[in-house]
């Protein structure tokens, strides 16, 4: 299979087809972010009512036998997943009670601090708190993937450590290959991994070092990736866009907390390298990978056999 860490798609049947386009099987995707506890449930249901009557082409999925059964009738299967965790308030049983409707990755924090810790755009990281200890160990019961792609250096680093499962950061790449917040150390990165975790390195321009950045350069930097954590770690998760309008960006980054009074302020996305413009390039993905030296086994590995690894190990 090959698996998609994550996307956060504006979902129609269109968008379904293209995130399939490139051979993917399987999407992580992203269907909460700045929602509250009825928000992040109708958007649950609506994702639902999409796939039930898009079903010859798209199909939620929530253990791994069910990301095969997808895959052997051609179908898109998606792992539903939120990027923030405000949405389960400060009770743990929330982390069962949205396992039970089907989320299988929740986020920590998003793009500023909650009540369980500290995001990477802060400009002090308290740490995880003890409610955010407690939400872990529920995450870990309910056997929903623990994911810190926005989440602060010191509480990603704290997670790891509290939690009795591996978890994952399902978009983002290491600090050393481009310089931004939202990219993980070498501290943290040798930790997920060293706990069995995932590390899912993105394509999202800004996280990357922009569109002029070659298909060998950022292949080059998977291998060494792959050197310093083991194979068994490095995976894809491209943060894929599709179908959005271009001014969703503004609310994707800021919610309601910080919104521009200029229109000419409001962001717009990047653009992407001309090599993978989006999951449709896949095969260049594939291609780039065994000409920077991966064998057959371990490209197949980033490509998708370490997120199967690990949801088995963490879906119940």
């Amino acid at each position: 299979m090959i698996i998609d860490g994550l996307q956060i798609n504006n979902w129609t049947r269109d968008v379904a087809i293209e995130a399939a386009s490139g051979g993917v099987n399987v999407v992580h995707a992203t269907v909460g972010v700045w929602e509250d506890l009825a928000g992040a449930m109708t958007r649950i249901g609506a994702f639902r009512h999409f796939c039930r009557h898009n079903s010859d082409v798209i199909r939620i999925v929530t253990t791994v036998d069910d990301m095969r059964r997808a895959t052997n009738d051609g179908v898109l299967g998606v792992v539903l997943g939120f990027q923030n965790a405000t949405m389960l308030g400060d009770d743990p049983e929330m982390a069962q009670l949205f396992a039970d409707v089907g989320m299988r990755v929740i986020q920590l924090t998003y793009n500023i601090a909650n009540h369980l810790g500290s995001s990477c755009w802060e400009p002090t990281d308290g740490g995880l708190t003890r409610a955010g200890h407690r939400m872990v160990a529920a995450l870990n019961e309910a056997g929903v993937l623990v994911d810190i792609s926005h989440v602060g250096n010191i509480t990603g680093r704290q997670a790891v450590d509290a939690s009795a499962k591996p978890i994952a950061v399902t978009h983002g790449n290491p600090y050393w290959f481009c310089e931004s917040n939202r990219n993980k150390p070498d501290e943290v990165l040798d930790a997920v991994a060293s706990r069995g975790g995932v590390i899912g390195c993105t394509m999202y321009p800004l996280f990357m070092g922009g569109a002029d950045v070659t298909r060998s350069q950022y292949c080059a930097m998977l291998a060494r990736l792959a050197d310093q954590v083991g194979i068994d770690h490095v995976a894809i998760g491209t943060d894929a866009v599709l179908g959005w309008d271009p001014d969703a960006l503004g609310w994707m980054r800021s919610g309601r907390w910080d919104r521009p009074v200029d229109p000419a302020q409001v962001p717009e996305f990047p653009p992407w390298p001309t090599w993978f413009d989006g999951p449709k390039d896949f095969p260049s993905l594939r291609e780039g990978l065994d000409q920077a030296g991966f064998s057959p086994q371990d490209r197949d590995k980033v490509l998708g056999g370490n997120w199967e690894r690990i949801f088995t190990e963490v879906f119940v």
